[in-house]
């Protein structure tokens, strides 16, 4: 009998070791889509933040929380192996595309413990949560932060970048020659911040390509208004405020009787920006099918 009730014990207690080591290793996260509120509150605990955007972006407005990483979208899956499996995990970038992205990739990997944050940086900004900017720190170089030899983030202005920021001008200048804005038409603008990673620039570039190879009728008639703005730039205050843009992103605003229809391709435009091959033509598509 007492033999009997040994064996029994045995048996339960390895059930109980077991059941609790599945649920330590098997986090399931309550929701798969959070808010703002909702991850500040989760990540006031024990949950970690993913950050899948590229790290120039974080250099230009990050997420200020005590526990988080940053993981480009693209290292997801050679980096999965440092991803906790018991813990809650949220993933972030700057609107919840790319987030969401990475989101199915780890769910089909296996992971449970993971939420995507609805909206990204914007939503996150936009509810007034925490958040710090690596350009906001002091960086000796200008005597006089007003000079216009000075970058917006105190560092002086290099000759090759001061170049660069006259062919900005250049080209701002030049797409809003096109005379009276129809009252239907198609305003794109390649947002950037002082710092530019490859991707950026590529993104630039690319777009431009696109625009005046395929749609330069448009351009000159007005149809389609292209403007690379550097949100960085004071006098861009109010139009980078208008489309939320921090940092590089690809806005789009389709005007259609007057109304604005905004829409944002900034996934798209890191996803692809890299591959002219792919980029160009995908994104001609998306401008042939707003015009239609």
């Amino acid at each position: 009998m007492n033999k009997y009730i040994l064996i029994l014990t045995v048996i339960a207690a390895t059930n109980f070791i077991s059941c609790n080591s599945g649920t330590k290793n098997n986090f399931v996260s309550e929701k798969e889509t959070v808010t703002a509120k909702e991850a500040d509150e989760l990540l006031k605990g024990n949950a970690l933040l993913i950050d899948v955007r590229e790290p120039d972006e974080l250099d230009e407005q990050s997420y200020d929380v005590k526990n988080s990483v940053n993981i480009p979208l693209d290292s997801i899956e050679s980096k999965i192996n440092s991803i906790p499996k018991d813990q809650q995990v949220i993933l972030a970038c700057q609107r919840g595309g790319r987030s969401q992205k990475a989101f199915n990739l780890l769910k089909e990997k296996g992971f449970t413990n993971i939420a995507n944050l609805d909206g990204g940086m914007a939503a996150w900004s936009d509810a007034g949560l925490p958040t710090k900017s690596a350009l906001s720190e002091t960086k000796p170089c200008c005597v006089d932060p007003n000079s216009t030899d000075c970058n917006p983030d105190g560092t002086c202005k290099t000759t090759a970048s001061a170049k660069d920021n006259s062919n900005s001008v250049k080209t701002e200048t030049q797409s809003t020659k096109s005379g009276n804005l129809v009252n239907n038409h198609l305003e794109v603008y390649a947002f950037h911040g002082t710092r530019q990673c490859e991707t950026c620039k590529n993104m630039k570039a690319n777009t431009t390509t696109a625009l005046n190879k395929y749609f330069s009728e448009e351009l000159k008639s007005g149809k389609i208004v292209f403007q690379i703005i550097d949100v960085d730039d004071s006098k861009n205050e109010k139009i980078a405020e208008k489309y939320q843009a921090t940092g590089t992103a690809l806005m789009v605003n389709n005007v259609v009787n007057g109304q604005d229809n905004i829409i944002d391709w900034s996934d798209f435009a890191f996803d692809k920006a890299n591959d002219s091959n792919e980029f160009i033509p995908e994104l001609k598509t998306k401008i042939s099918g707003l015009l239609k």
